[in-house]
This record gives C-alpha cells, structure tokens and sequence, in this order.
C-alpha cells in the first residue's frame, strides 16, 4: 500500500512501514510497522537521504555522480514531482522482479543541465519486500557521462554491524559480521559477474532489528557501508563504478538495475521474507511452482572420460534407485576429451555419444528418464573450429597477449553478432537431444574486456545487457526445459540469474562437511528450491573428507537433491539405500522445496548447524541437524526446533538410516520443542563413523502435528 498526504508518501507492508518526504529527498522512518497515523513533522530535515550527490554539503559517498558537458561532476537535484503509478515499470534490458504492487515515482531534476534523475520504489506487500531503482534521463542539449548510479540508498542512524556473505571457488557464501565503526568498508566485485568472493546480498544489523539489501544484476556490482562522525549509517548498492563511464548522449537515459530492501525484528524472519520475494517475484515460468526432479550427473563419475556403454551403465543403475533425470556433462561435443580444447564447438562427438547426442537421449529417455545436457555457452577455447574461423568472437585487446582461465577465453557477448551465434547453437542443441534440462556453465572471470567500438567504461554493463538478451531469447524459447545456472559452482548466484534460470549450482564442493556452511550462507537470501545440492562420491573430490551415504544425502535435502557420481559402481545394498532416499524425497520434496526455511543453530560459530522445512499450516516439517565434530567430554548437543505452532503438540520420528540402529520417536509441545532444547542423545552412534574418519554426525526428524 502507497499512501500520499502532501509531500510525505507512506510505503506500507503487513509489517513493516516506509516513509518519505519527497520535496527534501529524505527518509523519515524505515522499520517495524506504524500504527499511527501520522505526526512526522518533527522528523522534517532529517540527514537520511535517499539520494546524495556531489556539490552540496554532503561529503559521504554519494548515490549519483555524472561527469557534465563542462567537465565539471557538480548536480543539484531539486524535487519536481511525484506520483503513484498502478503498475510497476519494466527495466529496458535487465532482469526485474514482477507481479502486482504499486509503485511510487519520484523526479528530480538539476536546474543548470535539466538533467532528471526519477527514483521508483515498489511494495510488494506478500513478502514486506520493497524494489527499489533509479533512472538518469539526458535532458540537456550536450552529452553527459554516467560516472556512478546506485541503485539504492538508504541512510540509518545508529551503529550496525555489517554483514557480509564472502569466500572463494568451493567455499563460497560464508558469513562474515563487522563492525564497521566510523568509516567505509565496500563489498564488491570487479571480475564481470557477482563472483564467488562476494554475494550482492548484505545485511545491516542494529538494536531495531535486521535490514537486508540485494539487486538483481549479475554483474560487476558495490554495496558500500560508510558510518560518519555524526551517527549516520549510509547503505549504497548498485553497479560497480571501477572503470564505469556510461555516455548519454542527449535525449538519452540509462537505467541501473533493481534493487531490494527488506526490514525484520531478526534474521530468520529476514529470511523467510526475502525467500517469498523471490519465490513470488523473481523465479518464473512453468517451474515456478512444480517440484523439480531427482537428477544423476555424471560429471564426478566420469569427468571427461567417458562413452556410450559407460553412461547407459549409470543411467541404468540410477533409474533402479528411482532417479527422474539423467543431464550428461562436459566432454559430448567437439574434440572435447580435456579442457584444453573445443569450447564453441556445439556439435556432437559421434564417437563419446554412440552415434550422436539425440541417440544417446533417446537411449536414455528409453530408460525411463529425463535427459538433460551441460552448456558453457559464454566461452571459448583457442583450439577450436569457432576460434579459428570467428577469431574476432574472442574478448581479447588487440596487441596484448589474452590471460586465459581454465585454458580459455571468453566470447566478446556486447558484439549483437556474437549474442546471435549463442542463441542458435545453443538453441540447437536443446531441440535436437530434446532436453528437459539445461545446465549453463560459466567457468572464468572477465579479463581483456575489449569490443571493437565499445566504450571501455561502458563494457562490463554491455556484456551484461548482451548476456541477458541472450538468456532472455533461450529461456523464452523453451519455456518447458528446466534450466539451472552455474558459474565454477555458486560464482553467479544471484537475482538476476534466478529472473532466468529457476535454479542455480551452489558450489563446485560437494563435501557434506563444507556444505552445511555453504547451504547455510546462501539460505540467508535464497530459497532452498534454488539451490542444486548432489550426493558426491567419497572420498570427496575437492577435499578428501568422508560421510557415510545417509549423511551425504541428509544434507543434500537442504537443496534441490541430485546425485553426482558413477552409480554404477555401487554394490546391491548401497543401490537400495539410494533407492530408499529417493523414494522418501518424493513422498516428502514438496515440504523439502517450498517449506518455510529455517536455519538451526549456527553453521559458522558453534557445533551444530542444519536446516528446517515447515508446512505453511505449521502441521509438520522436516528437520535436519549436523554436528561437525565429536567432542570427547562434553554432552551431546541440544537445538532449537523452529517454526511451529507453539501450543500445538507434535510427534517426532526419526527417519530411519542405514548407519544408525537406534530410531527415535517421541511426542512434545511445539513450545517446548522450540524453546527446551532437544539433547541429541545417540547423535555419536553413526556405526559408519570409524569408516568415515573425520565426518559429521546428522540424523533427520520428521515432525507432524498430533490430532486433538
């Protein structure tokens, strides 16, 4: 709900209310929701702004800054009007979120240039989430450079612990919380995607409550956190400015991408709100909904090893343990036997596919399961059949050696002739193997960002704007298939993927272990049924841990479950414990994928951390519990149930698993089971334990709601 009374416009949630004075650009109160009316006037000539810019009196980091006609970066924006518009305006160009909910426009315009700056903030009032963007229009005579455009500002008062969410390839998404004190600390990328160092996501953490910020860029992009001398906490996140330098020529306009707020009493109820953000507003298409399939993918069981007789033998065996799906990895095309070499190369290598890619599909759909294909459709490789007839398809600067990652390039995807050959071969590829599912690999980060014609400070936000014209054309094209994202694992996990592809590899590690923390991380701002998570063989590939097969799959539940090894390796018995995981997964993958999510204990700073999926009429959930290390001496650990009634009483049972001979079954309130402290007596029993040296301990609780 949008509400005017002269210039002060109240933004209202179920639980939270957003107040602006638009003539003086500032904001009266963010936060839990008002009850009263009105009496904001004391509040007038507040130093929250929501927008700052440079030639005034304001020397914090500033929100705007344009590069004029003159040289000079001076703006003074005056307010000209405003208004609320019934329906939310699309983006030209980029990804933005969608769905009913009103919007307020706000103008500003600079008096010596006519230069307007227009802010929009949209409430989306089924998850307390407001969208937030802003659009620079060249209403002047002379060409103006946009030198940076956040997305959004918002300026706190008090003193707030930053919190991040940083790592690498195969530890992405871990936890950091800081306080900042006074000064600037910014998280940032500069590798051309969203990376696996730094997720856009953030929080601002005070006494009031939670504030969490994200935008929906995949991109370059800067979330910055500056405290002054006088209180003011200012939050700025957008598109990076490093080496930005957008020209707009007159009559011109240049739109930043979106961005969302959200305000919580805590960090779980943050959660589960930008969790029903994104599953209303940002995931689309026909998936948007539907339960997503068990999958085997073969890339550990084989890497790039592999043939007919070898797959067919996986797939046999995974279609005996009840898997759905079948996606076959790098290596099907080309003379792809390493990674030296043939990324460009779309077209199938007769001789690893038994005859071509449709006959391995249809051999496998013969089965009885899905086939779904890899792509890396942004890259390529210098030995190629691409490279050497399209050499100018390649980013690289002219007279400079090219840095190559992962023994390639990347393609030039801001050249439109460039983003036309992806979307035909990789549209091929989908029609003729007739896959239900794609996974989109991007395996290195930008370097010799160059395009014959193309503004350097403008490359990184072309190759983006090409990069989802492409996308855009792919997905629409194939509106059934089932596409989930990848960058090196989770280095491109953010909302501007997810408008796309309705979910998204979490990390190249696939240690139960590691994953805990990296599941637990990216949970603060996704959903669970975004996040792909595999049973990996063992001893794990990245780190050499072991877990026993229950435990791997345990935590594999924290995601969308897909398994990732050569199953045809496996012995009888271990097929039936697979088949007994798969088989309760479908019985319970709705609660598992659309539950309300919610984290237990703490991943990152105790013993025990794990997950919870709960019905949206709280009678039943599933629970998952993980403790990282036994620790002679001390008692066995407790935790904290979440999400239920609390006057309601439920029965909890334990699923059974092979590596435990004790079940547990017992009956409590929901008030006690969220407020007791459960003891995980038994927690240590795993008799695979002595096996698996060095593993984590999980058992997973099946709760439902007793009949009165």
């Amino acid at each position: 709900m949008i509400r005017k009374k002269g210039q002060v416009v109240r933004l209202e949630t179920p639980n939270t209310t957003l107040v602006i004075k638009a003539d003086k650009a500032e904001y009266l109160y963010y936060g839990k929701k008002l009850t009263s009316a009105g009496g904001f006037e004391a509040f007038y000539d507040s130093p929250r702004k929501i927008f700052s810019q440079f030639g005034g009196c304001d020397y914090t980091e500033y929100s705007v800054l344009l590069e004029n006609a003159d040289g000079g970066f001076s703006t003074a924006f005056e307010y000209s009007k405003s208004k609320i518009l019934t329906e939310k305006p699309e983006i030209a160009g980029l990804p933005s979120s969608y769905g009913e909910g009103k919007t307020l426009e706000l103008k500003y315009i600079d008096p010596s240039t006519k230069v307007c700056l227009y802010l929009y903030y949209t409430v989306f009032e089924d998850s307390d989430v407001i969208a937030v963007s802003s659009r620079i229009v060249n209403n002047s005579k002379k060409e103006i450079f946009v030198r940076r455009l956040s997305s959004l500002q918002m300026d706190l008062m008090g003193e707030y612990a930053f919190v991040t969410f940083e790592g690498m390839w195969g530890r992405e998404r871990q936890k950091i919380s800081r306080n900042v004190g006074k000064g600037v600390f910014y998280n940032d990328s500069k590798k051309g995607m969203t990376s696996h160092e730094r997720n856009p996501f953030v929080m601002a953490e005070g006494k009031e409550g939670v504030f969490g910020f994200n935008l929906v860029y995949s991109g370059n992009h800067k979330e910055l956190f500056e405290c002054d001398g006088y209180g003011r906490a200012r939050v700025l996140t957008g598109i990076n400015d490093f080496m930005f330098r957008w020209k707009l020529l007159p009559g011109e306009e240049f739109a930043a991408p979106e961005a969302v707020v959200c305000f919580a009493p805590d960090e779980d109820a943050l959660s589960c709100r930008m969790h029903a953000f994104v599953s209303e507003h940002i995931i689309r298409g026909k998936w948007k909904k539907r339960e997503r399939p068990v999958l085997i993918n073969n890339w550990e069981g084989t890497y790039f090893d592999f043939n007919e007789e070898k797959i067919l033998n996986i797939a046999r065996a995974a279609k005996k343990a009840g898997v759905e799906l079948f996606v076959l990895d790098d290596g099907w095309f080309g003379k792809r036997d390493n990674d030296l070499c043939a990324l460009g190369d779309w077209f199938d290598n007769v001789e690893k596919t038994g005859g071509g890619l449709k006959n391995l599909a249809d051999k496998i759909r013969a089965l009885g399961l899905d086939f779904g294909i890899w792509v890396e459709p942004e890259m390529i490789s210098e030995d190629s059949d691409l490279y050497r007839s399209h050499p100018n398809f390649a980013m690289k600067i002219p007279g400079r050696e090219p840095t190559r990652m992962r023994n390639q390039l990347m393609l030039n995807m801001a050249d439109e002739k460039v983003q036309n050959y992806v979307v035909r071969v990789i549209s091929d590829v989908i029609s003729r193997c007739g896959a239900s599912y794609v996974k989109w690999d991007f395996n290195r980060s930008m370097s010799d960002c160059y395009g014959k014609g193309i503004a350097q400070g403008e490359y990184f936000h072309r190759y983006m704007l090409g990069y989802y014209r492409v996308v855009g054309k792919i997905t629409k094209k194939f509106p059934f298939v089932l596409f989930e994202g990848c960058a090196g694992g989770g280095g491109r996990f953010d909302l501007g993927n997810l408008c796309y592809f309705q979910q998204y590899w979490t990390s190249d590690d696939t240690d139960a272990r590691e994953r805990v923390k990296i599941q637990d991380g990216t949970s603060y701002a996704y959903p669970q049924v975004t996040m792909g998570s595999h049973v990996s063989a063992c001893p794990n590939h990245q780190t050499g841990n072991s877990n026993p097969l229950e435990t791997r799959f345990n935590v594999a539940c924290g995601g969308v479950l897909g398994y990732e090894l050569d199953m045809s390796k496996f012995s009888e018995e271990e097929i039936g414990v697979v088949a007994e995981q798969v088989a309760f997964y479908k019985q319970n993958r709705k609660l598992l994928q659309f539950g309300e999510y919610h984290r237990l204990g703490d991943a990152f700073d105790s013993a025990l951390g794990g997950y919870m999926a709960v019905s949206k009429d709280r009678s039943q959930a599933i629970a998952v519990v993980a403790v990282n290390a036994r620790v002679i001496g001390v008692a066995e650990p407790t935790v904290l149930f979440k999400g239920l009634l609390p006057s309601a009483v439920y029965e909890v049972t334990s699923r059974k698993q092979s590596n435990y001979e004790k079940d547990i079954s017992f009956t409590a309130g929901g008030d006690m089971l969220m407020n007791g402290g459960y003891m995980l007596r038994g927690i240590f029993d795993d008799k695979e334990a002595s096996a698996n040296s060095g593993c984590i301990y999980t058992r997973m609780f099946m709760i439902k709601k007793c009949k009165n």
